[in-house]
């Protein structure tokens, strides 16, 4: 009878099976999507595998072969991702061949979390591409900060550590990006150092962040959710004031670009770091947007920090970018290099003032950015002889961009203590004639001698419609924006006189 009976429970749950009517539901998910970028010019990664499995595990817990549902998925051109997982806290980790590896850990999976991350080239072939492994004691995932607290972060792996960054509120990184934010390099360890979530203007539900990079370039990023009880709020807040300096300024044509509250710039060359700080842009440094503003009125008594809002054209509500503290400073700067910005994209800004639940009306304005262009040198040709000794020189840009070119020549007298001569043509004019300068040795060009020219500036503008400008060059003429050196110096010989 027992047999009969476990018989027909084994048939009958077969047949539930079949019809459907008995089945395991589906857990909840969430959505993860972001971009991955070459940290050392901003250029999308395409073709990197991002996979992701639960936080405390080594591997994912399914397998799901469809671009739609996994654990796994590869960049496309953009270097855009999305992965559709369960709900929960997740590692993310980035690959490619030749580079280092990326992994974020803490990714918090629940309706749609953004997470962009850089995935730079490896520095050796022969090292290792295993990320360092992070021990962060002092602040856990679902902490309470009230004020400053003592932090240690420990990091070790195959390669020795480089530098280890913390932040709260934002992923920390480069200095010309994400300051402020502690940074200790050369170290496996921080030792134990006092960090304040006042100085960051966060508040509310935020974020504790720490990014290690070994000397390989390979990266762990791990993301800890905090609260910081928001302040007492007051009444009301003013709102931040548009800036009234202007922005470039140049000795010959006056003012190139007013003030702005926003200003895209485009930059044509890839982005180098040398050290630990950044000598040229920010990650993503290829096309950024500055923020400028005057403090509220009621900076700092009632107002604990700024938080930045934008809107990409096309999207349908702001969303909040970054919160920067309020320090009484006359003047503040925010510089937006979030990968989704794009050539052509308008891109729309808000600026408030806040305190506890209390903020602002905004300060708005949008920004078109410019495309990219360059400039190739003409005359005289280089290695040219026989040269006269008041030459002029031109040059042809690439595209014609912006509704303004700003251009400024350099001529090197090499051989003889390397002078240089400065010449700035009228706008929008694409050769110069050197005049001399009257009353001094450089009245002409001396003869038969070797020099070599360059155009050390080309600067496209448009302040009328687009709010933008598009560096070509940039050496040494102005420190408003990161060096940009020009691909060709051409050199040429001075003729009889």
């Amino acid at each position: 009878m027992k047999k009969k009976l476990f018989l027909s429970l084994v048939l009958s749950l077969g047949a539930a099976f079949l019809s459907g009517c008995l089945f395991v539901p589906a857990p909840s998910t969430g959505t993860v999507e972001g971009f991955v970028t070459d940290h050392l010019s901003g250029e999308p990664v395409g073709g990197a595998s991002v996979n992701a499995w639960p936080l405390g595990g080594s591997t994912p817990m399914y397998s799901v072969g469809s671009p739609y549902y996994g654990s796994s998925t590869v960049t496309d051109a953009n270097g855009f991702y999305r992965l559709v997982l369960p709900e929960g806290l997740y590692v993310l980790e980035v690959r490619k061949d030749g580079h280092a590896t990326s992994r974020v850990e803490g990714v918090k999976v629940a309706s749609t979390a953004r997470v962009d991350t850089v995935l730079k080239p490896r520095a050796n072939p022969f090292w290792s591409v295993q990320p360092p492994t992070v021990t962060i004691t002092g602040i856990a995932e679902g902490d309470t900060v009230s004020g400053p607290i003592n932090v240690k972060i420990d990091a070790q792996g195959p390669n020795d550590i480089y530098i280890i960054y913390a932040a709260f509120g934002k992923m920390p990184g480069a200095a010309l990006l994400t300051t402020p934010r502690a940074a200790y390099s050369n170290t496996y360890t921080t030792g134990t150092f006092t960090i304040n979530p006042a100085t960051y203007g966060v508040s509310g539900e935020t974020t504790f962040e720490v990014v290690v990079y070994d000397w390989n370039d390979n990266r762990t990023h791990v993301i800890y959710r905090v609260f910081v009880p928001p302040a007492a709020a007051p009444p009301s807040i003013a709102a931040p004031l548009p800036p009234t300096a202007n922005i470039l300024v140049d000795a010959v044509h006056g003012v190139l670009v007013p003030a702005r509250t926003a200003l895209a710039v485009t930059l044509n060359k890839k982005v180098e770091f040398l050290g630990w700080e950044p000598q040229a842009a920010p990650p993503g440094g290829n096309l950024y947007v500055e923020l400028r503003w005057r403090k509220s009125p009621d900076d700092p008594a009632n107002v604990a920090g700024y938080r930045i809002y934008r809107k990409l054209a096309g999207e349908a509500d702001f969303r909040l970018l970054y919160t920067i503290a309020a320090t009484g400073a006359s003047a503040y700067l925010y510089r937006d290099s979030t990968p989704d910005l794009r050539v052509g994209l308008t891109a729309t800004y808000r600026v408030v003032a806040y305190k506890g639940d209390v903020e602002s009306a905004p300060l708005e304005d949008s920004c078109t950015p410019l495309p990219t262009w360059d400039v190739k040198l003409l005359t005289p040709v280089d290695e040219a002889s026989g040269v006269g000794l008041f030459p002029t020189f031109t040059w042809q840009p690439t595209a014609v961009v912006g509704t303004t070119q700003f251009y400024r020549v350099r001529l090197w007298d090499t051989p003889h203590g390397g002078y240089t001569i400065t010449i700035t043509p009228p706008l929008n004019t694409t050769s110069a004639t050197y005049g001399g300068i009257p009353n001094t040795g450089f009245e002409r060009l001396q003869p038969h001698r070797m020099y070599q020219w360059e155009v050390q500036a080309a600067i496209a503008i448009d302040v009328t419609t687009a709010n933008a400008i598009s560096i070509a060059a940039n050496y040494g003429y102005t420190t408003v924006f990161p060096t940009q050196r020009a691909w060709e110096v051409f050199s040429f010989t001075t003729g009889d006189w």
